[in-house]
């Protein structure tokens, strides 16, 4: 096919071409009346939101090992002792087929078919895959060192058949792409420049989201996986004057089209109908690597991917901080970029005040503040399509762990609980004579809100 020709083709299909999202497929983790009923009740509420909203958790540390979050696994099993990242690891081992045993052993029990049941039991709906670009071994260059790829597969295909089992929906997500995206074992490698930004590189993660395309529509396996997000965290404004890395004023205008082209062409080829292609995703625009539309045309199925650590905005505080921030300050919806899923959130305050009276998990009283958090979180997130929580499990305490705040009566651990806690007028409760602010009318630039938000917190708490 003439270039010009195959270029049309794909821009014609990406102008019509409407994804599915789990709103237009009957998918069994979001059937709010059979949920309901599995816990012994006639029926959801009117305000029942699982039909409508993802509501998720990330399997962090699986495919991707993140020595920070999993040091008892990144020692005991793993054997990395002080590499810095997956990478190093292998490239460190005296013996890359006993270490390739090993990351398979991890890949085999840290994530199971029984994880994903675990999610489904306790209300969620979603799941979110982080994985990186060695997944794919065609594509890896001899220099560099990486667990083999091949043998994580099987895993992979066991726990996204649980999933299309259970209709639990499924994103994708390249964690990790060629060249490392940023100065971050969660790429995979530890560099001291992100060496992704350039054509090769940007080639290379082409090739595997075209693959990676391809295993999804052709493995039924993955019939539950409606999104495929292209890279997660590139560099950012929110990482001072590493923004932008070299390279990377080409981002949003020759990679983000290039993924696009990637994955609607593999569509096109394999006779993909509109109704069953994938949701195209990137970090939205509040992420600050760019404006992810600028370069994309018309294509109408983009969804965005949007993260948000409190932690990394408020450093210090209280409980009241905290809450206030959520009810009232924060906005996920003012870049306008629709569908988006807030994709990593999770529970942990400041570094420097997690030990203090006011957070500590040693106080069992501090609990309370916990959950009504996740639910001012929970409520403000799902002002968009919904949330993923990060992470399903972790060697680190129930802030950072999903099934460990479950297990500690922090968070609902059933559908009907987390249809209560998306309901129950929190912000209230601690802001009895302050009216929530509404999504609809969060009009006010966001940073002007950020600031008048902490200047009423510091007048209530001086």
């Amino acid at each position: 096919m003439h270039a010009c020709t195959a270029l049309f083709v794909v821009v014609f299909y990406a102008a019509l071409a409407h994804a599915w999202l789990p709103s237009s497929r009957d998918l069994a983790a979001f059937n709010a009346t059979a949920r309901y009923a599995e816990l012994g009740q006639q029926k959801a509420p009117k305000k029942s939101g699982t039909n409508n909203r993802i509501r998720g958790v990330n399997f962090g540390g699986w495919l991707i090992s993140e020595p920070w979050m999993m040091s008892q696994e990144w020692n005991e099993t793993l054997k990395c002792g002080n590499a810095k990242s997956e990478f190093d690891c292998m490239l460190q081992a005296k013996n890359t087929s006993e270490q390739n045993d090993r990351f398979e052993d991890h890949w085999k029990n840290w994530i199971t078919p029984d994880s994903v049941k675990s999610v489904y039991d306790v209300g969620l709906n979603s799941i979110r895959i982080p994985i990186g670009y060695w997944s794919y071994k065609d594509i890896v260059l001899p220099s560099e060192h990486f667990p083999d790829g091949d043998r994580m597969l099987p895993y992979l295909d066991a726990v996204v058949q649980k999933a299309a089992d259970l209709g639990i929906f499924v994103i994708l997500d390249l964690h990790g792409a060629p060249g490392a995206q940023q100065d971050d074992p969660f790429t995979g490698q530890l560099t001291t420049v992100p060496g992704f930004y350039d054509a090769a590189n940007y080639g290379r993660a082409a090739l595997w989201l075209s693959w990676m395309t391809k295993r999804i529509h052709t493995n039924p396996a993955y019939k539950t996986v409606g999104i495929l997000e292209v890279l997660n965290e590139p560099v950012s404004k929110n990482d001072g004057s590493a923004y932008p890395a070299s390279g990377e004023n080409t981002l949003t205008s020759v990679f983000y089209p290039q993924a696009l082209s990637a994955i609607r062409t593999a569509e096109k080829l394999l006779g993909v109908s509109y109704a069953d292609a994938l949701h195209v995703q990137y970090m939205d625009e509040l992420w600050g690597a760019g404006d992810p539309d600028s370069n994309l045309g018309k294509d109408k199925s983009i969804a965005y991917d949007d993260h948000n650590y409190v932690l990394s905005v408020l450093t210090g505080g209280n409980q009241t901080t905290y809450m206030w921030y959520s009810c009232q300050t924060d906005n996920r919806r003012t870049d306008k970029e629709t569908p988006k899923v807030v994709q990593e959130w999770s529970l942990m305050v400041g570094n420097k005040i997690q030990d203090d009276p006011d957070f500590t998990i040693s106080n069992n009283q501090n609990k309370g503040f916990y959950s009504d958090w996740f639910a001012a979180q929970q409520q403000l997130y799902e002002q968009t399509n919904g949330w993923i929580f990060w992470t399903w499990r972790s060697d680190l305490d129930y802030r950072w762990t999903y099934s460990g705040a479950t297990a500690a009566g922090v968070i609902p651990a059933n559908a009907s609980g987390l249809d209560w806690s998306a309901n129950v007028d929190v912000c209230k409760k601690w802001f009895p004579h302050t009216k929530r602010r509404s999504a609809a009318a969060a009009t006010a630039p966001h940073g002007l809100l950020t600031i008048l938000g902490l200047l009423f917190l510091h007048f209530v708490l001086t």
